[in-house]
């Protein structure tokens, strides 16, 4: 049997000084780090999809253009720039593919056109000297130059190139006239 008769006296807590249970604020106490981190790494991400907003469609000066590229040609007029997808802009180059050339004179013109784009970067310092944005295909359309001089305008002096102002609603060049 319990014993009857005695007191136990019991201490008064302090008084709390921020008005919170701090056992509350011990369990948020543990998020905050973490939350805080993971806002800073979503500042960043975001800054540096502003930065480089590859759709966007207003021609711009190059951030590359005081820095020499690595180019690889797929075809006559579009490839790959440090291994980002380019297209030259204003310009058109014969199709190579059976599916999209119109003659198989397209086809050799095609070759020859790469093989001309090749020629005129191969060895030499290249930079993007504009960027447009992307096209359709999420290719960058871009102005390259090739040791100061447009890649662009040499291929179309040269006949591999025609101009071409898609934007401006132009049909395709015929390469099989």
């Amino acid at each position: 049997m319990a014993r009857r008769g005695k007191v136990v006296a019991f201490r008064k807590r302090p008084a709390r000084k921020h008005g919170y249970s701090s056992v509350g604020f011990r369990r948020l106490k543990r998020f905050i780090a973490p939350v805080l981190i993971v806002g800073l790494l979503l500042a960043a991400g975001a800054i540096a999809l502003l930065d480089g907003r590859p759709g966007e469609n207003t021609a711009t000066g190059s951030a590359n253009s005081d820095q020499n590229v690595r180019v690889s040609w797929v075809d006559g007029d579009s490839g790959r720039v440090d291994g980002q997808e380019f297209r030259l802009h204003g310009v058109d180059a014969p199709e190579g593919s059976p599916d999209r050339a119109l003659c198989a004179r397209e086809r050799v013109l095609s070759g020859d056109a790469r093989n001309a784009a090749r020629s005129v970067t191969e060895g030499k310092t290249v930079r993007v000297s504009r960027r447009y944005g992307a096209d359709s295909y999420g290719r960058e359309l871009v102005d390259l130059s090739a040791n100061g001089k447009d890649v662009a305008n040499q291929l179309v002096a040269a006949g591999h190139l025609k101009r071409w102002n898609f934007e401006g609603g132009e049909s395709k060049p015929d390469w099989c006239g």
